[in-house]
């Protein structure tokens, strides 16, 4: 039986390196899309249908926005919190939590959070707080074109994934886009890396991670990928937080695709 084509080998150019790749996996939120404004955003409206569903309830929003990594004064994201690294699962339970620390029963906590989650969702403007990161549509054309295969690894649920993706109308690029939803332990277990491997026919050794966490840095090492990018917007100098990233870059001019 003949299986599929693996993929060809490319390279990419990076501080006057050059790797032989067939792939890259890029995280999304801070990597492929602005981070900071789009989820300061949404953690606003989120706040907000959450007063509306239990108005009750006082929530101290400056607190909880800090549990989960977020300094909404400036619309700042820790690249070691929740928000920035954990899951949309996580993110639900640290907030029902603060509902339950306010005598909200458990279920009623969730489910609150839940039903928020879903309205926000659905009626969020995405196609106005979302903005492609610096040099990122050059280089998404020129990697296609020389025949690298691409994925999308998110922490992000799949679905959300593919519609920042589709409205940004980058999402053909990608033979792969998986979010936590689609696995059993996310980023940076291995395994949502591989998923996408196999879906790009792609080998995991043969591939660049591209991410704005350590969690990213740490997916690729856990890959064996042949080097990981982090990525850092606003200050450059801003990148004390990656230990385990063989390049740190601030806009795609800084890679290219030979």
């Amino acid at each position: 039986m003949i299986g599929r084509r693996v993929a060809s080998l490319a390279k990419l150019q990076i501080n006057g390196d050059i790797h032989d790749i067939q792939g890259i996996l890029f995280d999304k939120d801070g990597t492929l899309i602005e981070l900071h404004s789009l989820w300061s955003a949404w953690f606003k409206k989120l706040c907000d249908e959450i007063d509306y569903q239990h108005p009750q309830i006082k929530l101290n929003k400056i607190k909880l926005a800090d549990s989960i990594g977020l300094d909404i004064d400036n619309n700042k994201i820790s690249q070691k919190g929740p928000l920035a690294i954990g899951t949309m699962q996580d993110i639900a339970v640290i907030m029902a939590h603060h509902l339950y620390l306010k005598a909200v029963p458990w279920n009623e906590a969730v489910q609150i959070v839940q039903n928020s989650f879903k309205k926000v969702h659905e009626t969020i403007d995405w196609e106005e707080l979302l903005q492609p990161l610096q040099g990122l549509i050059n280089f998404l054309n020129n990697a296609n074109k020389s025949g690298i295969k691409m994925g999308v690894v998110t922490s992000d649920d799949t679905d959300i994934a593919k519609k920042h993706l589709s409205i940004l109308k980058i999402d053909h690029f990608f033979d792969a886009i998986i979010g936590s939803d689609q696995v059993s332990l996310p980023k940076p277990f291995p395994e949502i890396g591989l998923k996408a491997c196999r879906l790009m026919n792609t080998h995991s050794e043969k591939v660049i991670v591209i991410g704005d966490t350590d969690g990213d840095m740490n997916l690729g090492k856990n890959l064996n990928s042949i080097a990981n990018i982090g990525v850092v917007t606003g200050d450059p100098e801003n990148n004390h937080h990656f230990t385990e990233a063989n390049y740190i870059i601030n806009h795609y001019d800084q890679i290219t695709i030979l």
